[in-house]
């Protein structure tokens, strides 16, 4: 009986463990959703590789405040059939959705628009 008990305590504990290191491993979140600080850090990787960068489509000395606003514009502007007509509308199309989502919360958050 105290043999089947104890096995049945390891059993738990194990299962335990696991799952609680299956939930921590990853930046998604049950639901599909990700956190607001893996979305920043994503976002601003993806800026930095796809957009400003030395072989991107804007120099990193051009991303400032209201180079933001303008990307912000044409990125919240995606899926309208008037753009705002800055050159950003076109840079925006290297990425695809998601990741004009997490520039997106990026730019919003570092430029506090």
């Amino acid at each position: 009986m105290r043999r089947n008990i104890a096995t049945w305590i390891v059993v738990c504990i194990v299962t335990a463990m696991i799952q609680s290191s299956a939930i921590a491993s990853g930046s998604i979140r049950p639901g599909g959703a990700i956190s607001p600080r893996d979305a920043y850090t994503q976002g601003k990787a993806l800026t930095f590789q796809k957009l400003v960068c030395a072989t991107c489509p804007i120099s990193k000395g051009e991303l400032n405040r209201e180079r933001a606003v303008s990307l912000k514009n044409s990125l919240e502007a995606r899926d309208e059939s008037v753009k705002p007509g800055t050159p950003d509308d076109e840079h925006i199309k290297v990425l695809d959705r998601d990741e004009q989502e997490m520039v997106h919360y990026y730019l919003k958050r570092r430029y506090k628009l």
